[in-house]
């Protein structure tokens, strides 16, 4: 049995098409989980017997198992049961999946299907998921299914949105998304709530566009009363819907963070930034929504200028919530005190909130974030 498992898995490698990295049709290709070391081995199981499936997801042949154990040895890929062998070199490219009628539970538990990549010679482990389905993995993550109705309608269109222009963010690695902050948090079924998934399949296939593209929909949790403007967040050309404006619906984020004078150099050494004793800190640069651009580390050796991002990155992202905030020095302290949460850019998650408590729906929120954009289908 073992032999003609793997002799099928060979001559079906063969034949199929090559697909590098994106499915036609509604599918997306997301890394999820841990990379897995050179010898370290990933298990996958389901409730129901898992099988192989090509790049059209038609089914293969039947493993006959309920667990596979996937392990990069030697730049190879073993795929195996507790007993059987069924490849010592799968497939890397996507050519080849695994599917089950039920689902597939790692750390959390997936939908659709699941196939692997060797990325900076690490193991990484790729849902195969349809997009409606990703969302439902995404939303919960990103608010509270409690949250009004309209709001989680508002997300969902913006995460389907951002996902779609995002696509080709992870292409030369062979997949589209990861599911940390750096796309977007995905949790697969786990995370799954009625709420949530009602606002998804409600909102099925809506994206917001501009000048007939898809919008880059932007969001953060709060932006302290005025959005950002993503070219002076980011660089890059200047986008109309992401431009800075008065957000009345987002002003209620209020935050204060104190640093004794005493550890302050000691934090600027571990960040390599020497200007002698500290002395003071002055905002020298504020952008059009009032933002700390650049901030003057002034110390009895010299003066450093530092961007009000990397000013944040030092003192922590969950301390310094926001590049909008004010500085003030007393005898013993620094005092910093802001506004908002996050970047600032796009949609306010808690001005969707505020709105949809006001009664506003997920077209009003999408469209005052993002002035100009329409939804479509």
């Amino acid at each position: 049995m073992k032999k003609i498992i793997v002799l099928a898995v060979l001559l079906i490698t063969c034949i199929i098409p090559i697909s590098t990295y994106a499915q036609e049709g509604n599918y997306l290709d997301v890394k999820i989980g841990k990379s897995y070391l050179n010898n370290e081995t990933a298990k996958i199981n389901s409730t129901k017997d898992i099988y192989i499936v090509d790049s059209d997801l038609n089914k293969i042949q039947n493993l006959n198992t309920k667990e596979v154990l996937v392990t990069l040895k030697n730049n190879k890929i073993e795929f195996k049961s507790n007993n059987q062998v069924f490849s010592s070199d799968f497939p890397q490219n996507g050519s080849l999946l695994i599917g089950t009628d039920d689902y597939f539970k790692m750390t959390n538990t997936y939908r659709g299907y699941i196939s692997y990549r060797v990325v900076n010679n690490k193991l990484a482990i790729i849902n195969h998921v349809e997009m409606e389905d990703y969302l439902k993995g995404v939303i919960p993550k990103e608010l509270s299914p409690s949250y009004p109705e309209d709001a989680l309608k508002a997300q969902a269109i913006c995460s389907r949105s951002f996902a779609l222009k995002n696509i080709n963010k992870y292409k030369k690695y062979g997949y589209n998304l990861d599911d940390t902050t750096n796309s977007q948090v995905y949790r697969g079924k786990t995370v799954e709530d009625i709420r949530t998934n009602k606002a998804v399949d409600e909102t099925k296939g809506l994206v917001a566009k501009y000048n007939e593209e898809i919008a880059n929909t932007i969001f953060g949790a709060s932006s302290g009363g005025k959005t950002a403007n993503a070219q002076e967040v980011w660089g890059g050309n200047s986008v109309l819907y992401l431009s800075s404006m008065e957000d009345p619906y987002s002003t209620k984020y209020i935050w204060e963070h104190s640093v004794d004078k005493n550890k302050i150099n000691d934090v600027l050494l571990k960040n390599k930034i020497n200007v002698g004793n500290f002395l003071n800190f002055n905002v020298a640069e504020k952008d059009v929504s009032g933002r700390n651009k650049t901030i003057e580390i002034i110390g009895t050796e010299k003066t450093e200028k530092i961007t009000g991002n990397k000013f944040r990155n030092i003192f922590g992202n969950t301390n310094l919530k926001s590049t909008l905030f004010d500085i003030i020095n007393s005898d013993e302290k620094i005092t910093f005190s802001g506004k908002g949460y996050g970047h600032g850019v796009g949609m306010s998650q808690y001005g969707a909130v505020e709105m949809a408590k006001q009664g506003k729906n997920y077209i009003d929120i999408i469209t005052f974030y993002f002035p100009g954009v329409t939804l479509n289908k």
